[in-house]
This record gives structure tokens, C-alpha cells and sequence, in this order.
């Protein structure tokens, strides 16, 4: 799935305007159906897990993205380490499985994103702009939102796009408190609309600690939702 359509950014960096919620990062993990046009295709697993605190503390969450889509299966593992008090990106991997394997390993640092691409016919390297702020959402991630929201509900963020080799900006706009119902239980989630320029909207529900409950982008009629509401 894309998050958006290509966009050059501009030889300005940018920086999130708005400060993150006061809920800090913390442990979770779980379990996210994923449907298209309300048809079950797949499941994304995931575990976030912070170790130490403020400065020093660092977040590891890592994922297991099994999809069977119309045009053809999806494998993704993925592993993101971020540190710090804003959880800001510090390296990130992903493996693509199926027909078209890849792997790509990037690290983020004075300013930039680099990346090396393995593929059955070689390797590439990568290298693009990383601006302050910038959090990572790789394609069909749902719970990389997690670190969107703790970054701000309200604003402008830097989205590095590992899988396209880009960063683009998207706007966050915060639609209040909603009741939400799934598996049979109901929680009053943040809604959250993620709209990344020249993209399609990407409507996040969160909790007070910003873990991510529900995904869905209408455009596509793609949706992520938790198997429970996190407790």
C-alpha cells in the first residue's frame, strides 16, 4: 500500500511544528487485522518495547506483516530503533518477502537517511534527506503511528518513507475524542487525520498513551484494526 504520491521536498529542512501529547512511550504489543474493502487479507504482529528513560532511553519495535492482497502477497519484517525523549528514529530494517525479495538497512544521522538495498541482483545505496523530527511510517505499518502521535496531534511532521527512498511532510489535524467499539469491547480513543502532501488521508485512532488501536485509509479501502483494545 503507498502512504502517498511522489513529492520532492524542498532543500529546506523542515521541523514538526506542534509539541508531542504529554503521554510518554512505553511497552505494547498485539495483533492488527488488516482488511480491504471490509474482506480480512492478512495480520500485522508487533511489539514495542522502551528500555531506560529521558536521554538515554531507547524503543525497539519490531513487526511480522503477513498480507495476501488482490495484486499478490506481502511479507514484511520490520525492526526500528529510535532513542531519546521524542523516540526519534535511530536505524531501521525491513525485509520483504515473496516473488520480489528485498532487504533494506538504514540508519538516520546528521540530517540524512542511508540505506543499503539488498536484492537477488545486488546491492543499491540510498541517501536522502532526514529532517529534525522526522519519525518513520513504512508502507502497511500500522503500529509505526505510534511514534506519528507521540511526535504531535496537532501540526506539521517529517515522514520518512524507507521503502520509496523519501521523506515527505504531512499534516496531523486532531478530529477530538470518539467511541470506539471493536471485538466486542469500547474505548474513547484520540482520532487523528494524517494527511501527507500530495497523499491521501490516513485516519489514526489512539489511546492517552498513543498506542494504536485502528488505521484506515478510505481512499483505498484499507483498514488496520487491533484484534482488542489494548488495556
Amino acid at each position: 500500500m503507498k502512504i502517498a504520491r511522489t513529492f520532492v521536498l524542498s532543500a529546506l529542512a523542515l521541523t514538526a511544528l506542534a509539541a508531542a501529547p504529554a503521554a510518554a512511550q512505553g511497552n505494547d504489543a498485539g495483533t492488527f487485522r488488516v482488511f480491504v474493502e471490509d474482506r480480512e487479507v492478512g495480520t500485522e504482529e508487533f511489539s514495542i518495547t522502551q528500555t531506560g528513560s529521558g536521554a538515554s532511553g531507547e524503543v525497539l519495535a519490531t513487526s511480522r506483516v503477513r498480507l495476501g492482497l488482490p495484486d499478490g502477497t506481502l511479507e514484511l519484517d520490520t525492526r526500528l530503533r529510535a532513542r531519546g525523549i521524542g523516540a526519534d528514529p535511530v536505524d531501521y530494517q525491513v525485509s520483504v518477502g515473496g516473488s520480489a525479495p528485498s532487504r533494506t538497512i538504514g540508519t538516520v544521522g546528521g540530517g540524512r537517511f542511508s540505506a543499503k538495498i539488498v536484492t537477488p541482483s545486488g546491492e543499491q545505496l540510498r541517501e536522502y534527506v532526514a529532517s529534525n523530527g522526522a519519525v518513520v511510517l513504512d508502507q502497511a505499518v500500522a503500529h509505526h503511528y505510534h511514534f506519528l502521535a507521540l511526535r504531535t496531534h496537532q501540526g506539521r511532521v517529517p515522514v520518512i518513507i524507507p521503502r520509496e527512498n523519501r521523506q515527505v511532510v504531512a499534516t496531523v489535524a486532531s478530529r477530538g475524542e470518539e467511541t470506539v467499539r471493536i471485538g466486542g469491547a469500547s474505548a474513547t480513543l484520540f482520532h487523528l487525520v494524517v494527511t501527507p502532501q500530495g497523499g491521501d488521508e490516513h485516519h489514526v485512532w489512539v489511546d492517552a498513551l498513543n498506542r494504536v488501536v485502528r488505521v484506515e485509509v478510505p481512499a483505498r479501502a484499507w483498514r488496520a484494526e487491533r484484534t482488542e483494545i489494548p488495556r
